[in-house]
């Protein structure tokens, strides 16, 4: 079962997130508000893939996706923002996607499946 991580700010987007993962399958190892937490909550519970948010509190996206890859490169971040000023930063920072709110949950899974295939899980 691949192992699926949510870092968003907004209660709702999780919410909607957590349905979407658990309909298909995923198992959610966690959900995380802001990007401090990010990092710790991986640490404890590693994911195989974790949708990433920007702008949140105490850290930002870039920042948490580059900490959690320092620990665990192997993991495949998904970045979910509305800002497409970050997209640049975001993929240098090794992010796998981009992908600009609002977007679909049929777009937020097949880049779930594309990103798992990439990885070989």
């Amino acid at each position: 079962m691949l192992k699926v991580a949510i870092v968003d700010d907004e209660p709702d987007l999780q919410r909607l997130y957590k349905l979407a993962l658990a309909s298909h399958g995923y198992e959610i190892t966690f959900v995380a508000n802001d990007g401090t937490d990010a990092v710790e909550k991986n640490r404890e519970n590693p994911s195989q893939i974790i949708i990433m948010d920007h702008r949140m509190p105490t850290k930002n996206g870039v920042e948490a996706t580059r900490e959690i890859l320092a620990d665990y490169p192997d993991t495949g971040i998904i970045f979910v923002s509305a800002d497409e000023a970050v997209e640049k930063e975001a993929r240098e920072s090794g992010a796998k996607r981009f992908l600009k709110k609002p977007i679909s949950l049929k777009d937020l899974i097949f880049n779930i499946e594309e990103v798992a295939k990439e990885l070989g899980l």
